[in-house]
């Protein structure tokens, strides 16, 4: 498994004057900073549109907040720091998944609203695919509208940043958005502006050997397209025989998706993807989590002969789209402190059919459907640490009120409160360490002592406050076992 951290350079004088067991390569500061491509300031002092005390989770329901914490929509205040845990071990079952982060990519146009970032910039997609990869994913998916567009331009920019990357290390896929095609009133402008925009993903992005293939083909997904063109069709059969009529005009070799299984018998579509499974009006305290109509999804797919694009989501609320007409209030799913997204892979696991090859985590970055992956899931723990002779001791509490949303804890020793070594990682069910059994850490000044508690798959890591150990701190404690506590 990837470690969360990216370690620093080792210091040589360091290493030498502390022991020659030790490595301190990590700087105790990295341990907690902001380490996200979200905006170090999305808060309430820096955003105060997004903030308060309230947020609607139905058209009638209102919970109180804190807004240190969270938006409005419950997305995670900033700065945080968040595990670097790869998202495969949320279904270790199935370590082969592929799995792609959606991303939207209008933020930094001002509309909706401000989250502090620009993404059409080199200098935030080089952020964000580093956090991706940190991360563990395979691959992002972007929102496309139409050609020369702002979301055009993003997907520019990731193909240019691919590039400087190590070949097959990342992959992007174009998702065609609803909106390319929903104007439009008639049949045959639909089919002309979106058998211009497969030609045009076609020309520019299917070619490059970072895209997306299932079986050599490029993947092209949809989101609504199909429903939009059922609209105007007019007749049974229309919208998917248009739709088959695209394809063959735009040569067909590509692998076609869109959401939900409705379309998976029409000869157009190859595969089909689940989206979050939000409940549609508040919370639903006998199935908090949407289990059934996760279950729907995989049981309409699992005998269809196709294969299949999973979801994986962490909370859904869309407090914030009040901002932007208000499309998703009332729509929601409890993050309780994490629970949701391990409750939710553990169904996913026990359930997945075969034919599930890819995994898409709903969404990267949809502040307004507080569905954000980017700036962390807030497990809302705390962690606290103590030493008894050379015994390190620590506990949790607050959060799920488990160990659930934890992934192991990291201990580090620090000489001088700057720079630190990785002692030892030790899985969750433990809270103790002998400091003793670590070979270079008797000698003097005393040390820094960090257990940082590390989450899962996006959820933010915390850290105790630093607890004091050194050969003058033991030798102490043997006659004044808290004489530092």
């Amino acid at each position: 498994m990837r470690h969360l951290l990216i370690p620093v350079i080792a210091i040589a004088s360091i290493h030498r004057s502390f022991g020659a067991d030790l490595e301190f390569n990590f700087k105790l500061a990295s341990l907690t900073e902001h380490n996200t491509s979200a905006s170090p300031q999305y808060d309430q002092a820096h955003f105060p549109p997004n903030f308060g005390t309230e947020s609607q989770v139905s058209r009638t329901q209102t919970f109180e907040i804190d807004p240190s914490k969270m938006d409005l929509s419950m997305n995670a205040a900033s700065p945080g720091h968040v595990s670097g845990a790869d998202v495969h071990t949320l279904i270790p079952s199935r370590p082969n998944l592929r799995w792609f982060a959606h991303l939207m990519g209008w933020w930094g146009s001002g509309k909706p609203f401000d989250i502090g970032v620009d993404m059409d910039t080199d200098e935030y997609i080089a952020k964000m695919i580093a956090d991706m990869r940190r991360r563990g994913f395979d691959g992002v998916i972007v929102c496309w509208n139409s050609p020369g567009s702002r979301d055009d331009r993003i997907v520019r920019r990731i193909q240019s940043h691919l590039k400087t990357l190590p070949p097959g290390s990342f992959s992007f896929m174009v998702l065609i958005d609803q909106g390319l095609i929903d104007k439009l009133q008639t049949t045959e402008a639909q089919k002309k502006r979106l058998e211009e925009a497969v030609n045009y993903c076609k020309a520019n992005f299917f070619d490059d050997p970072n895209y997306e293939r299932d079986g050599g083909k490029p993947m092209l997904m949809f989101y609504g397209v199909r429903a939009f063109f059922g609209k105007v069709a007019g007749r049974a059969g229309g919208a998917a025989a248009a739709l088959s009529e695209v394809k063959a005009a735009t040569g067909g070799d590509m692998v076609w998706a869109d959401v939900l299984p409705s379309y998976l018998n029409e000869d157009w579509e190859d595969q089909a993807y689940d989206w979050h499974d939000a409940h549609p009006n508040g919370p639903n305290p006998k199935d908090p989590y949407n289990f059934a109509s996760i279950q729907h999804f995989y049981d309409s797919v699992k005998d269809s002969g196709k294969k299949v694009i999973g979801a994986m989501s962490a909370g859904y609320n869309g407090t914030l789209s009040k901002l932007d007409g208000g499309w998703a209030v009332g729509h929601y799913l409890p993050q309780d402190n994490g629970k949701c997204l391990i409750e939710r892979a553990r169904f996913i696991e026990s359930i997945l059919p075969v034919n599930v090859t890819h995994m898409q985590w709903v969404t990267w970055n949809d502040w307004a459907e507080g569905t954000s992956a980017e700036p962390g899931i807030e497990n809302n723990i705390a962690v606290d640490a103590s030493i008894e002779g050379s015994t390190l001791k620590w506990s949790v509490s607050g959060g799920s009120g488990d160990e659930s949303t934890i992934n192991h804890y990291d201990i580090y020793a620090s000489p001088d409160g700057e720079n630190a070594a990785l002692l030892a990682s030790v899985p969750t069910g433990k809270g103790a360490f002998d400091l003793a059994s670590v070979a270079g850490l008797k000698a003097d000044p005393p040390y820094d002592i960090v257990v940082v508690a590390v989450g899962k798959p996006c959820i933010r890591n915390h850290a105790a406050p630093p607890v004091k150990y050194g050969a003058a701190h033991s030798r102490q404690n043997e006659s004044q076992p808290h004489a530092d506590q």
